[in-house]
């Protein structure tokens, strides 16, 4: 039979499905050491594999479609490796379940690194497995030795929690099932294991077996609980504050966290703030103070009051306590010294656990006073259970916290009311103003059972897209890196899909340039999603960081915009995503035609098409 490839295969050029054709009624025996490694994948509960396809894992590719039948797990092929780590990434989030990515040896695991670091920022559990050598020189082709490596590992060894070169079939298989209960082990990052070509494609020595994925040394550690008197001295410290403020973090993505959050928040009458780019509680609860510091007046002075009357802050966990504390105010960066503020400072994470070696993530040594070392559900609901048996017989620091209630869901009415005020002051603007396209977007799709997979947090109004509570929305790529978005919204619909909701998300116009293909994963898979580009023709963030040194340095800001903004010619994403298989019109420009394009859009991911809808937008 001829290697080459003929296009005339029944299942080719034409698109129906992926299912494989002229296979026996029954999966036959495995034979080759790839069919008990894609059947390893399948036992250890992953139902989709991301992948940029590579030749050293054509073995694991042909078990995966010809032997477990391209199901458990169902390839999901993917344009780039950066971009298949980032679905991986975007599908935790929506399912709370680790995740599976396949990626070529060596220069495709360096394509997959940055994708790597956000999903260690984010401490999410993927896993990815990478074809490598083979090890053995005498069956190298003569690309096989330009991408093998020494120690392949060394590559990401500090973008993950764990890595592994297994050299036998059976240590591979034990090696997948050992990278999951790492990845998934609180606290959660990536692992990574390589696979010997040459392994994949030998005959299976007698003896090897599959890992029982049931047996409980292959499940991830029980949560950890706080010690008893952490416990203590954090509620010690809530029961006793004048004016307390909780933020929540990364708990953010647990739907079943909301209630016990709102318990917390209220039987202490804190004052609540959303963490970096998360939620966690239901924009409309009284104690909700979120404003997004700095874009108008009144949120900055809002944002600086409510710090500055705090003499207790919880941070439920959240990446960078120094952030939150306000600590990098009219700093140039977190090099500076955080010096501890005149607050008790209690720390709920396991952020002490996850010390990082290579990055500064997360910032300096935080001002902590209190630590509860726990995992962040878990913690919370021990608090909650403390703070419940000291209300009993009504003591007066229960009294005390009802009247603080009383005075949070004032400021919570008149900060809803000026961010109403101030954005109906510029509703009609040109280019379009960021929090009309994010108001017409809401109502386009409030009565949805909708996922918000991103919103471009530097383009983000507080106050105006009511969320229940958490779980609804899948963060950003919290490493920083652009890139991430296209792919990561598309990974999180996948799973929006499997559970019947409607997935939008917001992106940037730059985000999206890095990583316009995924568009193709999501039209050919059918994982309908309607994408919002927020396009306002530029690197908004460095353009801003520019005008700052012009205005520092008395140069002139309005040259700002040279070697930041894409233009002349325009990009032209509408064109972009129809080349790949999606819906869109011609981009939004005048701010009466949002809610047409967006209803047009609603109706085609309802359809199941992706859609895309280019709205340009002022840079503010």
């Amino acid at each position: 039979m001829s290697d080459k490839i003929n296009d005339n295969y029944p299942a080719a050029p034409e698109f129906v499905s992926e299912a494989p054709i002229n296979l026996p009624d029954n999966q036959p025996k495995a034979e080759y050491g790839s069919d008990l490694i894609a059947e390893m994948m399948g036992e250890m509960g992953h139902d989709y594999l991301f992948l940029t396809p590579g030749s050293s894992f054509r073995g694991v590719h042909d078990s995966l479609v010809n032997h477990t039948r391209n199901h458990k797990p169902q390839i999901i092929l993917v344009a780039h490796e950066e971009m298949a780590v980032a679905m991986a990434q975007g599908y935790w989030k929506a399912t709370g379940r680790p995740a599976l990515a396949f990626v070529h040896d060596l220069v495709g695991l360096q394509h997959a690194v940055m994708a790597f670091y956000n999903a260690m920022a984010d401490r999410a559990p993927v896993v990815v497995l990478g074809g490598s050598g083979p090890m053995d020189p005498a069956h190298r082709r003569k690309t096989d030795w330009i991408h093998t490596a020494n120690a392949q590992c060394d590559i990401v060894r500090d973008v993950t929690k764990w890595t592994d070169e297994p050299v036998t079939l059976q240590a591979i298989l034990d090696s997948m099932a050992r990278a999951q209960r790492i990845a998934t082990s609180a606290p959660c990052s990536p692992t990574y294991v390589s696979i010997d070509a040459k392994i994949q494609e030998d005959d299976i020595p007698d003896g090897v077996t599959l890992p029982d994925m049931s047996l409980p040394r292959y499940q991830p550690a029980a949560p950890i609980a706080a010690p008893r008197e952490q416990v203590e001295a954090a509620a010690d410290a809530l029961v006793d504050a004048d004016w307390p403020l909780i933020f929540g973090g990364r708990i953010g993505y647990l739907a079943e966290s909301t209630e016990p959050m709102k318990q917390l928040v209220e039987m202490t009458g804190a004052a609540y703030q959303d963490g970096h780019d998360i939620i966690c509680m239901p924009s409309n609860h009284p104690q909700n103070l979120n404003c997004s510091f700095g874009r108008t007046k009144s949120e900055g002075e809002y944002k600086r009051e409510f710090l500055g009357k705090a003499d207790t802050i919880l941070c439920v966990d959240c990446l960078d306590i120094s952030n939150n504390v306000g600590a990098y105010e009219g700093a140039r960066g977190a090099g500076q010294a955080v010096e501890k503020k005149k607050q008790t400072v209690i720390d709920l994470s396991l952020n002490d656990f996850s010390i990082e070696h290579w990055t500064h993530l997360g910032g300096p040594l935080q001002p902590v006073d209190i630590q509860m070392q726990a995992d962040n559900l878990y913690g919370v609901n021990q608090l909650v259970a403390e703070l419940t048996k000291r209300a009993e017989g009504e003591p007066a620091w229960l009294k005390r916290a009802v009247e603080r209630r009383e005075e949070i869901s004032v400021i919570h009415d008149k900060l809803r009311a000026e961010q109403k005020e101030v954005m109906m002051a510029q509703w009609d603007k040109v280019p379009i103003y960021l929090p009309r396209m994010t108001a017409e977007l809401f109502n386009a799709v409030k009565d949805k059972d909708w996922l918000l997979a991103s919103r471009n947090y530097r383009a983000w109004y507080d106050g105006i897209w009511e969320f229940d509570g958490a779980g609804q929305f899948m963060s950003n790529s919290i490493g920083g890196g652009i890139g991430y978005g296209a792919a990561g919204v598309i990974g999180s619909a996948l799973a929006g899909r499997d559970q019947g909701k409607f997935t939008v998300a917001i992106i940037g116009d730059g985000d999206f340039t890095m990583g316009p293909a995924a568009i193709w994963t999501a039209a050919h898979y059918k994982i309908p999603i309607l994408i919002v580009l927020h396009n306002n023709t530029s690197f908004g963030n460095d353009e801003e960081h520019q005008i700052t040194l012009a205005n520092r340095r008395g140069r002139p800001a309005e040259n700002a915009w040279i070697g930041q903004r894409m233009v002349g010619p325009d990009p032209d994403y509408c064109m972009v995503a129809r080349g790949y298989g999606a819906f869109a019109e011609e981009p939004v420009r005048d701010p009466k035609d949002l809610k047409g394009a967006f209803e047009r859009a609603v109706k085609a991911v309802e359809g199941g098409q992706v859609a895309l809808v280019d709205v340009h937008t002022s840079l503010n």
